[in-house]
């Protein structure tokens, strides 16, 4: 190989090395929280949550439009106002990207996401005192732990987990004052229609990561609770109509309907196909006591003790038939609102108990 060869070889080397070594240093810097400020960094954190846009409850994921709003303050970043013409500079777009890449930043993340998040806004406000407000616009897919125990009166709680991708507790530590509360309204309307919004809450708390050093965590939830309204002609009036054979059983006379026992086994077997179907359209809700499951599970128990009260009283071993033939009729008279209203009662209290 010529020599000017090796030279030129030995240059362009030369100046990768120097390019890998800066790239390093630069991110080591931006990985130091900054000097001169007390230790840990305190990160104000506001979360505004825009939108639900979607909810399904069945995978345990939630789509949102959220708005995360940083504020922190760098010593580094002081400037003289009178010179600047402002108190505040602001960055943008393309030009909020550049400049980040050239401060510290929290580097914050969310545990919880699903996958990357949509990048929608981005804006950095840095004022003469060095400190630093961060706006992030982000629509995103995020998982959360459904719960659906009390299916369709549940509600369900959506976080977003926020920590720092490097640094520990001792670095930095995540707050959210009175202030940062106000800037964190509660969504109106949802453009998840059967769902609507009820609360808010903050928790911050520490865990363990990396060589058992103790790490931030500050977790945003929104309380929504379900419009069960919605699923009243898809669930109720279908199971209401199915458990009514009742009371073709015990109010009908003699004859009327014929084999009451076939007719059984068919609500039976409706209750059945009900069940069934309530689970494919809502996996997981008849898996658990739920209201409607547990409803479902006791009118098996109510439809045969129906017909099995209608077959005693109509059976002639009844007990005193002989010696008052009139106490079949009272008997029947008595049971056919009785046994009705104490499953009502039961589903009621059931019902009640799920709303509360």
């Amino acid at each position: 190989m010529r020599p000017s060869a090796m030279s030129s070889l030995r240059t362009v080397v030369l100046l990768l090395l120097i390019g890998l070594v800066s790239t390093a240093l630069a991110a080591n810097e931006n990985h130091s929280v900054p000097q001169g400020v007390q230790r840990p960094l305190d990160i104000h954190l506001a979360v505004r949550i825009l939108n639900v846009l979607k909810i399904d409850e069945t995978a345990g994921e939630a789509a949102l439009v959220i708005e995360v709003e940083q504020r922190w303050r760098d010593p580094s970043l002081v400037f003289d106002a009178i010179k600047a013409g402002g108190e505040r500079q602001d960055f943008a777009g393309s030009d909020a990207a550049t400049k980040l890449a050239s401060i510290w930043t929290p580097a914050l993340v969310i545990e919880n996401q699903v996958n990357d998040s949509r990048l929608q806004l981005e804006a950095v406000a840095i004022h003469a005192d060095g400190g630093v407000v961060l706006t992030r616009r982000l629509e995103g897919s995020y998982r959360f732990s459904k719960d659906l125990s009390a299916f369709p009166f549940d509600r369900q709680r959506l976080p977003l987990s926020f920590v720092s991708q490097y640094f520990s507790a001792d670095d930095l530590v995540f707050i959210n004052d009175d202030r940062d509360r106000q800037l964190s309204p509660m969504p109106g309307a949802l453009s998840a229609s059967d769902w609507t919004a009820s609360g808010l809450n903050f928790k911050t708390q520490q865990f363990y990561g990396w060589s058992a050093k103790p790490f931030a965590r500050l977790t945003v939830e929104l309380d929504v609770a379900r419009k069960w309204p919605r699923y009243f002609l898809r669930i109720f009036v279908p199971f209401i109509a199915v458990l009514s054979v009742s009371l073709f059983i015990l109010w009908a006379p003699t004859g009327l309907i014929g084999d009451k026992a076939g007719t059984t086994y068919s609500a039976l077997l409706a209750l059945a196909a009900l069940s069934f179907t309530f689970e494919a359209s809502f996996p997981g809700s008849m898996s658990v006591t739920s209201p409607i499951a547990f409803m479902i599970s006791i009118g098996y128990f109510y439809l045969i003790l129906a017909l099995l009260i209608d077959l005693f009283i109509e059976s002639r071993g009844l007990p005193g038939r002989q010696h008052y033939p009139y106490l079949s009729a009272e008997v029947r008279k008595s049971v056919r609102t009785t046994l009705p209203a104490l499953f009502c009662i039961i589903c009621m209290c059931m019902t009640l108990r799920s709303l509360v």
